[in-house]
């Protein structure tokens, strides 16, 4: 994975692709991971199970990082984008954009998904109970889970903080060229494997922004889970790798900083 800004505690350069080129990057990226991610387990998961759905996401991912990384860095998650913020590799004002992007992407993304299954009615991600729901991220019979909401909130912060200090470390000087993106893609692969069980596995709101809209279950209703934790596992993830790293809260706007 690349930022175009991979210097840490430095105000992001005015030199680079424009706003527009930035929301489009990330709204084709994210796009791409929707119907890759949760597209494969709505149209395949019967043949490819949980370990292809978890490698899909990784190589999504992976993908897109070699292609969209030199232009956007590739964020294509909400909580990624507010961790290089906190962090001070990228301006508020240029975030927005990186946001707008990724939600439009991700609501895009859905919807080829949707049609491709015929309005939903082809849906292999189904609940015991017959329930189809769209690869949706929610907890316990909503989803045919065993797990209830404390256990969706663990993963998500958890897991988060976890991608974010793998992302920040790949745009960290001295990390070696060109492999970010096979780290962050590994991740995100290695971390679907430990939670899919438990919520679908988000640690990403725009993903899950983009599967709750075509689903027949109460994924909405259960939406808000899977926008407020990942943020909060960025930013416990941004302080982790403060820790690693050794940067001071003032180089970041934990410290008052900004870029």
């Amino acid at each position: 994975m690349a930022d175009p800004t991979p210097i840490p505690n430095a105000s992001p350069t005015p030199v680079g692709p424009s706003d527009v080129r930035l929301l489009g990057a990330e709204a084709i990226g994210t796009a791409v991971l929707m119907i890759i991610g949760p597209g494969s387990a709505i149209i395949a998961s019967p043949a490819i199970g949980t370990y292809g759905v978890a490698f899909a996401f990784g190589l999504a991912l992976l993908a897109m990082a070699y292609t969209i990384g030199h232009v956007s860095g590739c964020h294509i998650n909400p909580a990624v984008t507010l961790a290089f913020v906190i962090s001070n590799k990228l301006s508020l004002a240029r975030a927005v954009y990186y946001w707008i992007g990724q939600f439009a992407g991700a609501a895009a993304g859905g919807l080829i998904i949707y049609l491709i299954t015929e309005n939903g009615d082809l849906d292999q991600t189904v609940t015991p109970s017959g329930q189809k729901i769209f690869a949706a991220n929610g907890w316990g019979a909503d989803i045919g889970s065993a797990f209830g909401m404390g256990s969706a909130i663990m993963v998500e912060v958890v897991f988060t903080a976890l991608l974010i200090v793998v992302v920040l470390a790949t745009t960290t000087v001295g990390y070696p060229t060109g492999f970010g993106g096979l780290a962050a893609g590994l991740t995100l692969g290695m971390i679907h494997l430990a939670t899919i069980p438990v919520d679908n596995t988000s640690v990403n709101p725009a993903r899950s922004f983009g599967t709750a809209l075509f689903s027949g279950s109460d994924a909405i209703s259960q939406l808000w889970v899977f926008i407020v934790f990942p943020l909060v596992g960025a930013v416990l993830g941004v302080v982790a790798w403060m820790f690693l790293h050794n940067v001071s809260t003032q180089e970041t706007m934990f410290g008052g900083a900004s870029g």
